[in-house]
């Protein structure tokens, strides 16, 4: 009979938040592995246990946002209508930066960019499968007509940019009494913008 796990599911999760918390008050740079053992009432030997190092313990806070991330896309809704499509990713972009607004600030913060934290190949492939979503999308849209004549990975650039403005926005309470229109209506926008400058253009 094999012997019992002694750390589980839910010591890797407490470890997890308790790494957000340390960042939220002082800043990534203040984390170590002892603070956030202490942070969530358990022991160095765990965090080693469960992650290896610091370094692996922010590889799985990468994995485990992109991981999010992607079931939410993959769960959005998909029809014959590209544009209706695009509106169902982003508000499941929308709810994966807003369900956990400390989370979402580490995944921009410090794993995304020039100066990013080194990030495991499980998480860089989950990242890729989110891009992969979007680039579908993206690609019926053009096809449909409705980008003109846009490059789609300029569009995916200008999206990504868009929701990441509305997100940091709604985390810090400036977008109104109904930020899902807010969304919508800037995605809308976005598309529309491109398909009437093609057309102008012509």
């Amino acid at each position: 009979m094999g012997r019992p796990r002694e750390h589980d599911e839910r010591t890797r999760e407490r470890l997890l938040e308790a790494a957000e918390r340390v960042s939220e008050t002082d800043g990534w740079e203040a984390l170590t592995v002892r603070r956030v053992a202490r942070e969530a009432d358990t022991s160095t030997r765990a965090v080693y246990a469960l992650f290896d190092s610091k370094e692996g313990l922010e590889q799985a806070l990468h994995e485990a946002m992109f991981a999010r991330l992607l079931e939410l896309s993959r769960a959005s809704r998909r029809s014959d209508d590209p544009r209706r499509d695009l509106d169902s990713l982003t508000l499941a972009y929308r709810q994966w930066a807003t369900e956990r607004p400390q989370r979402y600030a580490i995944a921009m913060h410090r794993f995304l960019g020039v100066r990013s934290a080194p990030r495991s190949e499980e998480g860089l492939g989950l990242a890729r499968a989110v891009l992969d979503e979007l680039r579908q999308v993206v690609r019926r849209c053009q096809q449909a007509g409705l980008l003109g004549d846009s490059d789609p990975e300029e569009v995916m650039v200008q999206l990504r940019a868009l929701a990441h403005g509305l997100a940091e926005f709604e985390n810090l309470g400036l977008l109104g009494p109904d930020p899902e229109s807010e969304w919508l209506l800037g995605a809308g926008a976005l598309v529309d913008g491109l398909s009437e400058s093609s057309a102008r253009a012509a």
